[in-house]
């Protein structure tokens, strides 16, 4: 690191367990954020301010006005504009020394593989089940980290997949389609807030797996209810037979 690195993330390396291994493990890794809406936009100006050095930003949308009260990277000009676009360029006007490049499409069955492509962890921003179920099958199968977030109403939740899924996996956590969050956010609400917890737990969690700051919860499901103020951590347990990590042939562990 330069001079001019060492002034800009010079509070962030004195953390102890942080420290200069830890922002050089940042500055040489590449994150793939899935999603630039309410938890994805944030996550990644977290990511771009704490020096991560190479970032792929996905998502197929266009800015919208009833995205502007959560998704706080955007503003009124960027309306009609893609938003991995228009996220990208402001991370780069955040700090021009990293490389950020972005994709006006969607994770799926044909662009998730080259996608993934040299990548170190994913960040899910995403809002469906389908696309966490093949995230996890696709990273499962890589060996690659990612982390989950979701938010509706007051409510959110957040969990780490090691790249091993020794501790299980989402398939184990949610295998049926009914594990949708009930219509989302479009139908259910969300205060933006809310969003930006679960953003920022999910950006912690990655950021400490990159630099190894401090042990990452592998599988222990964040749950987050902001109307009363509680909270609960549940450890995942692996589902017997899973189709993703676990044998098919007798139900044990890979």
């Amino acid at each position: 690191m330069d001079d001019q690195a060492l002034e800009r993330y010079s509070r962030q390396l004195l953390v102890p367990g942080f420290e200069l291994e830890g922002q050089e493990r940042l500055l040489q890794a590449k994150v793939l954020v899935v999603g630039c809406g309410g938890l994805g936009a944030l996550a990644a100006q977290y990511l771009a301010g704490a020096g991560v050095g190479r970032l792929l930003l996905v998502d197929p949308d266009i800015v919208e006005i009833s995205n502007l009260s959560r998704q706080i990277a955007y503003t009124e000009a960027d309306l009609g504009l893609a938003k991995s676009e228009v996220l990208a360029r402001r991370l780069l006007a955040m700090n021009s020394s990293l490389r950020v490049e972005h994709k006006v499409t969607c994770f799926d069955a044909t662009s998730g593989p080259e996608l993934l492509a040299g990548v170190d962890a994913v960040l899910d921003g995403t809002d469906s089940h389908a696309t966490r179920q093949l995230l996890d099958r696709l990273t499962a199968a890589a060996g690659l980290p990612w982390f989950m977030g979701a938010a509706v109403q007051m409510a959110g939740q957040s969990i780490a997949f090691s790249g091993q899924r020794a501790e299980g996996c989402y398939h184990c956590l949610a295998p049926a389609a009914s594990a949708e969050w009930g219509g989302g956010c479009a139908a259910l609400g969300i205060l933006g807030p809310v969003v930006g917890m679960v953003a920022l737990q999910q950006t912690l969690d990655l950021i400490n797996a990159l630099s190894h700051a401090a042990p990452v919860p592998w599988g222990v499901l964040r749950q987050f209810d902001f109307r009363t103020g509680d909270r609960m951590a549940l450890t995942l347990q692996r589902r017997p037979g899973c189709e993703l990590c676990c044998d098919k042939r007798d139900g044990a562990p890979v």
